[in-house]
């Protein structure tokens, strides 16, 4: 093992413990040897992992851009608290006006991880989940009409794909909503 893996295995070390002590809250030994041994067995897994090649090589197109994602944690942070705004009011209207909808798109995004990043920017927003993702095509179920604006307007899918280019332009390939059970 080379000396520079070695040094990346310390830091993962150091991150997952800080992170499991700040979580846990507890320092006794027993939660202090759960804590390595669990931090062991993630960093074990993750360095078998890490050699498989889940995404493309990496290119201009395909890697994040990271004061991009500095950017888009606030602005996926104020959907979220709009959508739970919406659905709490949804809840607790006397009449609960739920209208459920099947959203099929299709969106051009360049990689992989950008796809991944949708479909769970979509299922983190309260009212929508992300059901089927499948090469360029995603199919979202709503609570509501308003839950799936941001995926209708195509700000979401130009947001994520945003993450890796520069120009965002025509990401939405294709958009079609179904109300009923019948229509998928």
């Amino acid at each position: 093992m080379k000396l520079n893996s070695l040094r990346i295995y310390i830091v993962k070390f150091a991150i997952l413990m800080g992170t499991w002590l700040l979580l846990s809250g507890h320092f006794d030994l027993f939660h202090i040897t759960l804590g390595v041994f669990s931090v062991l067995l993630v960093i074990a897994v993750n360095s078998r992992l890490a050699g498989h090649p889940f995404f493309a090589p990496a290119g201009p197109e395909t890697r994040i851009r990271w004061l991009r994602l500095l950017a888009y944690i606030p602005w996926l942070t104020w959907q979220i608290i709009i959508s739970s705004l919406q659905v709490a009011w949804v809840i607790m209207h006397p009449k609960m006006p739920v209208n459920p909808s099947l959203i099929r798109f299709k969106a051009k995004l360049p990689t992989t991880a950008a796809k991944v990043i949708l479909g769970n920017s979509i299922t983190l927003t309260p009212g929508t989940i992300t059901l089927l993702v499948e090469d360029d095509g995603f199919l979202v179920h709503s609570l509501t009409d308003a839950s799936f604006a941001g995926i209708a307007d195509g700000s979401l899918p130009e947001h994520a794909a945003g993450l890796f280019q520069k120009k965002t332009e025509n990401v939405m390939i294709s958009f079609d909503i179904s109300k009923t059970v019948g229509e998928v």
